[in-house]
């Protein structure tokens, strides 16, 4: 995904590029019980649209998620491997 935002300003291209990274939204596909903070469709819409309305580069739906995001992001590979 870096890639293509360094590649198109390189290339001095007007490409943003946003880096949307969901957590649970409550569709069809998310089934199951005990769902973990769940938002609803239309909340993580609104969050997509305005992280692209205001050219983010990454954006977790919701924004808690960003919490997980970073304890994956420095979690040991060993523990990282046994909850995957």
């Amino acid at each position: 995904m870096e890639g293509l935002y360094y590649r198109a300003k390189r290339l001095k291209k007007d490409i943003l590029v946003t880096d949307i990274q969901p957590g649970f939204v409550n569709t069809y596909m998310a089934k199951g019980d005990g769902k973990f903070w769940v938002a609803t469709p239309e909340k993580a819409a609104m969050q997509m649209y305005n992280a692209i309305k205001n050219k983010k580069k990454r954006v977790y739906i919701t924004k808690r998620w960003w919490l997980i995001a970073q304890l994956l992001k420095w979690m040991p590979g060993f523990l990282y491997n046994k909850i995957g």
